[in-house]
């Protein structure tokens, strides 16, 4: 793959992994939504929220500070066909939230 031939990806411990998956889960799956591009626009805004934010374990980072200094370095890493995020799509994902039905979960 292309991350072990530029030794820029690594493994992601299970423990992380499922620390990760564990928000997702109650910030995202508890929510009903109706149409499939709403969950595209709730996963993608979660994704680039989660991007944005400064990481303890990358030094105070965020994924995305990282990324941008690994492509400074080495702008042969660069994806030419990714597209940025919209600006605005972390304000779309949220109004989707506010819109949506909340799941009642039952009783354990």
């Amino acid at each position: 793959s292309v991350c072990r031939l530029h030794a820029v990806c690594r493994k992601v411990p299970p423990r992380q992994r499922l620390r990760f998956n564990g928000r997702v889960q109650r910030e995202v799956v508890g929510i009903t939504l109706y149409r499939h591009a709403d969950l595209e626009i709730v996963l993608r805004g979660f994704n680039a929220a989660y991007n944005g934010r400064r990481q303890r374990v990358l030094n105070g980072l965020s994924p995305e500070m990282v990324l941008r200094q690994r492509l400074e370095a080495d702008p042969a890493l660069a994806n030419p066909t990714y597209r940025q995020p919209s600006s605005s799509l972390i304000k779309r994902a949220l109004r989707i939230v506010e819109e949506a039905k909340e799941v009642s979960h039952p009783d354990s």
